[in-house]
C-alpha cells in the first residue's frame, strides 16, 4: 500500500479552510464592493548649463501624472464564492 504524505497534508489543509470559506461569503457581491482611486504624479527637471555648443539648451523639465482605479467586489453567496477584482 503506498502513502501519499504530500496529499494527505493538502487534504488537512483545504478541510481546515473549508470553514473559513463560509465566513468570506456572509456579505453580499455589490455591497461587499469597494473602489480606491490612486492620483500619481511625477515631476523630472534637468539643468544643462554645462553644455558648449551651437545648440544650448539651459534645462529640461517633464511633468506627468496616472491614476489607478481599483475595484474590488464581494463575493457571490453559495457553496463556491465568485469574486470580481479590477486594476
Amino acid at each position: 500500500m503506498k502513502q501519499y504524505p504530500n496529499l494527505t497534508r493538502l487534504l488537512v489543509c483545504v478541510s481546515a479552510s473549508l470553514p473559513l470559506s463560509t465566513l468570506a461569503a456572509e456579505g453580499g457581491f455589490i455591497e461587499d464592493t469597494t473602489a480606491t482611486l490612486q492620483a500619481r504624479n511625477y515631476y523630472f527637471s534637468r539643468d544643462f548649463s554645462d553644455i558648449e555648443g551651437p545648440n544650448q539648451q539651459s534645462k529640461a523639465e517633464e511633468w506627468a501624472q496616472g491614476f489607478i482605479l481599483r475595484v474590488n467586489s464581494g463575493y457571490t453567496q453559495g457553496t463556491v464564492g465568485f469574486g470580481v477584482d479590477l486594476l
